[in-house]
């Protein structure tokens, strides 16, 4: 039995000293890698970028041709001053149409519809606007370009709508019945082109006869239209309907009128932003922030440095009831032109707060990794510029804390090297 009992010993101790070589070996093996999170596999470490420019500045020339979302309206506040909204369009045919001939037809009723996206300030409350529509003294041209600063000339006989209207946060559609001749002004005979010249177009916006406030308009909407009720001949009882597009066929543009007397922004081409910065809508303020003084030292004292995670944060200021939905950053390339930065392709697929409001932290937040990384890479900034996304539909504005603010605007990171 002793003999066998040392036999058994002698082969434990060999079977342990194999696994004891095994384990001393130099080639590499996944065990127990799955036991970590990969995320965990750097260590990280947090940075803060501090801006060392930033002011506001006017975006006075703001493309507002042609886009599928316009506004009318009149608001103020005691930070931004004065603003009205009014809108152009033409009045064009239907896409499959080429002519029109309505100068033998006896028009009944023309009803105008426009889809209702959104009512500011106060989407919950009930408004009484004064609506008022014009007709054009002037073509508007079908090539052109317009600005936010650009205005056509009306016909003051020709007012085909000036009365009170009421919109509740039920309502989606605006609809009036226009009169003043518009009837005389629809029976053409005329191909589709002939037509928009001989109609010249129409001017919408709420006077200050009524309620302040604006309302957003989808023109990518079937509401949005022109509806002509019509008969063929004076005895005919059976009516028709036709209706007249007001959506990508038609031309239009956006004017924006702004008085910043006696606001805190006073109308100035650019504000310093060491305490305080403005984004604000329809041709008012933007945000140009610069890190490069911050982005200079901290390659150099991390060249190696590996981006892993980084966030621009733009801290709220006052009490606005609605803010803007979304913040969309550019860069600078060359002397003038701003391109929007590398992230913003991922922007829409990504998970998180790109660009939009965490009101739990009370700051807009929007992942820049790339953006960041780049920069470090060229060993400087050449600045960004801030803009809202819906700049020219929706008239939602927020003041942002400035540069050295107690909360101020920064980027914080995450890296390893």
């Amino acid at each position: 039995m002793k003999h066998l009992h040392s036999a058994m010993a002698l082969l434990l101790v060999a079977a342990l000293g194999m696994l004891v070589c095994a384990g001393c070996t130099d080639e590499e093996s996944d065990l127990g890698m799955n036991l970590v999170d990969s995320t965990l596999l750097y260590h990280e470490q947090h940075a803060t970028l501090n801006a060392d420019k930033a002011i506001s500045v006017r975006d006075a020339d703001l493309n507002t041709t042609g886009y599928n979302f316009g506004i009318i309206g009149r608001y103020h506040d005691y930070t931004f001053g004065n603003v009205e909204a009014r809108l152009f369009t033409q009045i064009a045919l239907p896409e499959n149409e080429s002519g029109i001939n309505f100068d033998e037809l006896m028009i009944d009723s023309v009803i105008l519809s426009l889809a209702c996206e959104q009512l500011y300030p106060d989407t919950t409350r009930t408004y009484n606007f004064h609506f008022e529509v014009m007709h054009l003294n002037e073509v508007l041209q079908t090539d052109s370009v317009y600005r936010s600063t650009d205005e056509l000339a009306v016909d003051p006989q020709g007012v085909y709508f000036d009365q009170q209207v009421r919109l509740t946060k039920e309502d989606s559609v605006l609809r009036v019945k226009l009169g003043g001749g518009i009837e005389q002004l629809l029976n053409q005979n005329a191909t589709a082109q002939q037509f928009i010249e001989a109609t010249k177009g129409l001017r919408f916006r709420f006077t200050d006869a009524g309620d302040e406030g604006m309302m957003s308009i989808d023109f990518t909407s079937a509401d949005t239209k022109l509806t002509v009720y019509y008969r063929m001949t004076l005895v005919d009882d059976q009516e028709f309907e036709y209706t007249f597009l007001l959506n990508s066929n038609a031309q239009r543009f956006m004017q924006f009128i702004h008085d910043y007397a006696g606001s805190a922004t006073a109308g100035a081409d650019s504000i310093d932003g060491t305490t305080q910065l403005y984004l604000e809508p329809l041709g008012g303020y933007n945000i140009r922030l610069g890190f490069d003084q911050a982005v200079r030292a901290f390659a150099e004292a991390h060249p190696l440095a590996v981006v892993h995670e980084a966030e621009l944060l733009l801290p709220v200021q006052g009490t606005e009831l609605m803010r803007p939905d979304r913040v969309l950053a550019m860069t600078r390339v060359g002397d003038t032109t701003d391109v929007y930065v590398n992230d913003l392709l991922d922007m829409y697929t990504l998970a998180g707060f790109d660009g939009k409001l965490d009101a739990t932290r009370g700051c807009y937040r929007m992942r820049i990794t790339q953006h960041v990384q780049q920069m470090l890479r060229a060993g400087g900034d050449s600045g960004m510029l801030l803009v809202l996304n819906s700049r020219r539909n929706n008239a939602a504005r927020t003041a942002i804390s400035g540069r050295s603010a107690a909360n101020p605007v920064r980027i914080e990171f995450t890296y390893s090297e």
